[in-house]
């Protein structure tokens, strides 16, 4: 009885001696979370026009390599005329000198003729009959020597006439080659006026771009203060909500605490008086048990004899029953492991003849990729130099030089399908990525304007003697026997993406790369050098493509704009992994590769990296380009 009372009351004060908590749940902030909303347009907004600053710079900065392209098509055409010039200059030389031959034939003829025409003697003249013979033999080399004095003055008429044509032919190819000298005089100055002119442009929009810059990074920070203020209030209410629903569970779990602790006790004495009761009981039962036990003990002994004489035979029956389980397994795993031995062998035989054939076809399509780029490599001018590496036209004396490959040599016809005005979906940070689509869910795009005037032929004249000139269609064909080994269009493609993501991390430059690899940036005097890019070592976004698509075998210009009339123009919404992303008017301000799950791969502007960036849809041009 004293045990239950001491458990009543130690229940009674522990219920007693617990304080009541009270704790007010904090209410959320409509403002701070207005302010957040609003702060999460201001950086979208900000971010979307630094965009739009950066594919202006874009724009600009493909102006500059269009104008290198065409100067170094104007270049070589010029080359070309030089050359022609040189060689229809030589085969001028030649007929001169063969009109000084057939005179000298024709020379030679008359003055036999005048010494088998002089007058007889007398004395011969009365030789007789043998006079008359000479005589005879006179008149019939006369007539011979005539013919050949006629086939040879026809020859020296004709030598004459095809000498008036060659020098007619000279004197139009020095016209030429002076005319495209001045083409590609004009071109220099067009380059030279581009970087100058774009270059105070440039830099106009960098510094708005950096502000613009700022101005994000100013909104973002208050953001994420307002974030950070937002996600502590939401913490605070959690832990209040927590502290009521602990607070209410320790109370019922106290109650019921005390309830036990009664019905305990009330147990515990009533297990006293049936123990005592039990208690008479149980000596009665030992006693009783007792005497059974004793009787049961020596019936017991009996039988357990008998038993452990059972149990001996069947232990022996057992042990070599087991004894030959034994052996059977034993046997069973010795073939099982010399089965596994057998099969792990021709696994690792199966799998270095496998690395084996890897290693070689690795190896191959290296080989082939080098080799194609390295046709490709030598077909391309300097780009970023603005100095002609050829000869001026009138220097007729200096050996031909080789003639790098035409970029641009003509308008593309080829026609292109229509695509869907739509208008532009802006991402903000609270926008959820879809799940890894083969082509992302095409956001609408913004409507531009579709502005391809045809390029200016190149190539205007075919010149009737001289070298002919390499286009990069001509270029790419030859590279096509390299292309075979590489293997199917899956496997070129995969070699494009991973030669352009072998440059990743590679800087940034100004009209940087070949199909080599990064090349240094062009010197402009102002954005390009604040950056560096004219002692950089890296690609622009054109040069980046260039490199790529060397390693299958395709020739391209070093501008987006004559990029964009390669290939087949294809709707955005069906683009593949490999395939060519532009924007701007007609593919002129950036490109950059397709890598699938909404990726792309791109050099992107003056102070960042090769990397692989999120598909940006706005500004992109109509239509994207599938070389492969």
């Amino acid at each position: 009885m004293r045990t239950v009372i001491a458990t009543a009351l130690c229940a009674a004060t522990l219920t007693a001696v617990t304080p009541a908590v009270v704790s007010a749940t904090p209410e959320a902030n409509p403002t701070t979370e207005s302010a957040a909303a609003g702060l999460v347009n201001d950086v979208t907004r900000t971010q979307a026009e630094m965009d739009r600053l950066a594919l202006e710079i874009g724009g600009l900065h493909e102006e500059v390599n269009k104008a290198l392209v065409d100067l170094h098509d104007a270049q070589a055409t010029a080359e070309q005329a030089r050359q022609a010039v040189i060689i229809a200059r030589a085969q001028l030389d030649e007929t001169q000198e063969k009109i000084e031959e057939a005179q000298a034939r024709l020379d030679e003829i008359s003055r036999a003729a005048y010494r088998r025409t002089a007058t007889p003697t007398a004395v011969a003249t009365l030789a007789g009959e043998e006079a008359s013979n000479d005589s005879l033999d006179r008149q019939t080399y006369l007539r011979t020597n005539a013919e050949k004095q006629r086939a040879a003055i026809e020859e020296l008429d004709q030598l004459r006439t095809e000498q008036a044509n060659r020098e007619s032919e000279l004197r139009h190819l020095r016209n030429v080659a002076e005319e495209r000298e001045a083409r590609a005089l004009g071109r220099e100055a067009e380059a030279r006026a581009a970087i100058e002119t774009n270059n105070s442009r440039i830099g106009e929009l960098t510094v708005e771009r950096d502000r613009l810059a700022a101005e994000r990074d100013a909104a973002q920070a208050q953001l994420d203060a307002a974030r950070d203020e937002i996600a502590t209030g939401n913490a605070e209410r959690q832990d209040a909500q927590e502290y009521r629903e602990a607070d209410a569970a320790r109370k019922a779990a106290e109650d019921a605490a005390a309830a036990d602790a009664a019905e305990a006790a009330e147990a515990r004495r009533v297990a006293e008086e049936e123990s005592a009761a039990a208690d008479a009981a149980r000596e009665a039962a030992e006693q009783a048990a007792r005497e059974a036990a004793e009787a049961e003990a020596a019936a017991q002994a009996a039988a357990e004899a008998e038993a452990d004489e059972r149990e001996r035979r069947e232990a022996e029956e057992a042990a070599e029953a087991a004894r030959e389980a034994a052996r059977q397994a034993e046997a069973e795993a010795t073939e099982r492991r010399e089965a596994q031995e057998r099969a792990e062998q021709e696994a690792a035989e199966r799998a270095a003849r496998e690395a084996e054939a890897e290693a070689f076809r690795d190896a191959a399509t290296a080989a082939a990729v080098a080799a194609a780029a390295a046709i490709i490599a030598a077909s391309q001018p300097d780009h970023t130099t603005l100095d002609n590496p050829y000869p001026s036209v009138t220097d007729e004396e200096s050996d031909p030089a080789p003639i790098a490959a035409v970029q641009n040599p003509g308008p593309v016809t080829e026609p292109e399908p229509e695509v869907a005005e739509v208008e532009v979906v802006e991402e903000t940070e609270e926008t959820e990525e879809p799940a890894t689509p083969v082509v992302p869910e095409l956001p609408e795009i913004p409507e531009i304007p579709e502005v391809e005037p045809e390029p200016e032929p190149v190539i205007e004249e075919e010149l009737s003697t001289g070298p002919v000139l390499e286009t990069i269609e001509d270029v790419t064909e030859q590279a096509a026997e390299q292309v075979a080994a590489i293997g199917d269009r899956e496997a070129q493609i995969e070699a494009v993406i991973a030669r352009a993501q072998s440059q990743i991390g590679v800087p940034y430059a100004w009209g940087g790369g070949n199909a080599n690899g990064p090349t240094r940036g062009i010197r402009d005097g102002g954005v390009a050098d604040s950056f560096g890019d004219f002692n950089k070592i890296g690609f622009d976004c054109s040069g980046l493509v260039l490199y790529a698509f060397a390693g299958a075998g395709i020739a391209l210009p070093h501008y987006t704009g004559y990029q964009y009339n390669h290939g087949t123009k294809i709707d955005p919404s069906q683009m593949q992994r490999g395939d060519l992303i532009f924007y701007g008017p007609g593919g002129s301000h950036h490109v950059a590769i397709y890598l699938g799950d909404g990726t792309m791969i791109e050099a992107p502007n003056s102070g960042s990296t090769v990397k692989i960036s999120p598909v940006r849809w706005s500004g992109m041009s109509p239509h994207a380009v599938r070389l492969i």
